[in-house]
């Protein structure tokens, strides 16, 4: 009987690493998953942003019409006029007059109202929406007491103060969330002036 001993450098090792295919195959899933991740990551918190700028800008809206509505509702009378300012006169008590200036200042691109020389800030952030279809971004509008039967807007725009009975408001809000636009255009109802005279 005859053994055989294989010399020790001849001993053949098992395989255990990974060729440089594998490696680099690995490596680009992983770069390409990793991209993945990110961009759905990015998408979510776009979303989370527009989301609350939407809420913010709801909100804010909601109080400044609030505040609008009642000082309107308790005008006596309107002293200036015009797209971007009113001033009312207001006598609530009819022994305390005063007046209020509401205005869109085109600068800091506020709603502002302002008595006895305090300025409160409504909204902010009034601009133009990309691609609106309002001509302005702010405007105030004047409305006689009673609609005309076929409902036309324009057929009831009031021309003066005296024949005014009712305002409106409108104007658009845009936030910027990562290089893109969230807007919240606001219209109001037609608030009536309940204490004011009118002639037609």
């Amino acid at each position: 009987m005859t053994t055989t001993i294989a010399p020790f450098n001849r001993v053949r090792r098992s395989r255990s690493a990974f060729t440089l295919t594998e490696l680099m195959l690995v490596m680009t899933l992983t770069v390409i998953l990793t991209g993945a991740i990110f961009a759905a990551f990015g998408f979510v918190m776009r979303g989370s942003f527009a989301i609350a700028n939407y809420s913010d800008m709801t909100s804010e809206g909601r109080r400044g019409l609030e505040v609008f509505a009642r000082d309107v509702r308790q005008a006596a009378d309107i002293i200036e006029f015009s797209e971007e300012s009113l001033t009312l006169y207001l006598n609530p008590l009819e022994d305390d007059p005063y007046l209020v200036t509401y205005r869109y200042n085109e600068s800091d691109r506020t709603f502002e109202r302002e008595q006895d020389g305090e300025v409160q800030v409504l909204m902010r952030d009034i601009r133009r929406a990309s691609g609106s279809q309002l001509e302005a971004p702010f405007r105030f509008r004047r409305f006689k007491v009673v609609r005309t039967p076929d409902g036309d807007d324009e057929a009831n725009l009031a021309m003066n103060h005296l024949e005014t009975k009712q305002l409106q408001l409108q104007l658009s809000m845009v936030k910027r969330v990562l290089a893109r636009d969230t807007s919240e255009k606001v219209v109001s109802a037609r608030y009536v002036m309940r204490n004011k005279k009118v002639t037609e």
